[in-house]
């Protein structure tokens, strides 16, 4: 764990409010080498656990004025139509059909997504309808009906170092969008901020990272 954090410190040492440099990042992403995070003992170990109340600089948006502020997690959590963004320089962006790279100086956030295969997943229906109400025992978001694609991984490049986030995070997001994903640094945090949608329920979700890799989503269905 302290190898995990002393690398995790060391990348976010570099933040974006640093003057801009050339960015080398090696796309070549060997998911063998990856830490995974996801056993019990291991979050024991690492103390994992939700975010406490943090504090972000955002640009609220309504029909006439933009607004800059400050707000906490409980402002944000507020109001599933919020309309906002984070006042912060985003990461630099390279996707592809199924993944898209967000990455600064030494940091590296990687999303991909999968084709939804329902031949490997339990469904469970409304009783009144033929509309999908769970998938494998959670909800569904962002699909009524069988979903086409879902995230299938999300992982930290840290100098080099790789973490792959424990799937319980995403493993309920469907139909990702990469044309509206932004990462972001702020106060040794990593911020992704995504927009997804069948082309009918949309929904936004935002996954905050902390230096000791502890996570806190939320998500806006409106």
């Amino acid at each position: 764990m302290r190898i995990l954090v002393f690398f995790f410190i060391s990348a976010l040492c570099f933040s974006c409010k640093e003057k801009k440099e050339d960015v080398v990042v090696e796309y070549e992403i060997k998911i063998d080498t990856l830490l995974t995070i996801n056993k019990e003992d291991e979050l024991i170990r690492q103390k994992r656990h939700e975010l406490k109340e943090r504090f972000y600089h955002i640009k609220l948006y309504d029909s006439v004025l933009v607004t800059d502020t400050i707000v906490g997690f409980k402002f944000l959590e507020s109001d599933s139509n919020i309309d906002y963004s984070f006042d912060y320089e985003p990461f630099i962006k390279k996707g592809n059909l199924d993944s898209i790279s967000l990455y600064t100086k030494n940091i590296e956030v990687v999303i991909r997504k999968s084709k939804f295969d329902k031949t490997k997943s339990k469904l469970t229906y409304d009783s009144d309808s033929l509309n999908i109400i769970q998938i494998d025992n959670h909800d569904v978001i962002g699909a009524e009906d069988i979903p086409d694609t879902y995230i299938s991984k999300i992982y930290l490049d840290l100098s080099n170092n790789y973490v792959e986030i424990d799937k319980r995070y995403y493993e309920d997001l469907y139909e990702p969008n990469f044309n509206l994903t932004e990462a972001y640094y702020y106060d040794d945090e990593i911020i992704v901020t995504m927009g997804n949608s069948d082309g009918y329920l949309s929904y936004k979700v935002t996954f905050f990272i902390d230096e000791e890799l502890n996570i806190k989503r939320i998500i806006y269905i409106p």
